[in-house]
């Protein structure tokens, strides 16, 4: 049996490919304009919106590539602290948001929390599928 394409990879990773995509896009836009891109980030953190703005933006762009990178190059070590940046970002923008513009973030906030918990889930599926791999590898071994 052949292994995976790329082509496979986004056939069978449509969701991830998107979340991460839109970490990318999502990232540089925080990169590029600051605190201008959320009116809940620049609610929330008031005087200090624009540092962390570009932060949270480099933050989710970094994550966004590295899970690309990881998915379609078949590294789950770049995979792993990508998802795990994803999950930061989408986390903070999900609380700033909310605090920010309270009930009129509320739905912005719930997609956004959602996005970092399903990045914890990935997350703990590769973990154990590697220690799953290691167990089989030691009996192999043994």
């Amino acid at each position: 049996m052949n292994p995976p394409t790329r082509r496979d990879r986004l056939r069978l990773n449509p969701f991830g490919t998107a979340a991460a995509g839109a970490a990318v896009v999502l990232g540089v836009l925080g990169l590029i304009v600051g605190q201008d891109v959320s009116q809940g980030m620049t609610n929330s953190l008031r005087g200090a919106a624009g540092p962390i703005a570009h932060l949270w933006g480099l933050e989710l762009a970094a994550g966004g590539l590295l899970k690309l990178f990881g998915l379609y190059w078949h590294h789950s070590e770049l995979e792993t602290p990508g998802l795990w940046l994803m999950c930061g970002g989408y986390a903070f923008y999900s609380i700033t948001v909310v605090t920010g513009l309270g009930v009129h973030g509320l739905a912005a906030g719930i997609i956004s929390g959602a996005l970092a918990v399903g990045c914890m889930v990935k997350v703990r599926v590769i973990m154990r599928a590697a220690a799953q791999a290691r167990k089989n590898q030691e009996r192999g071994e043994a």
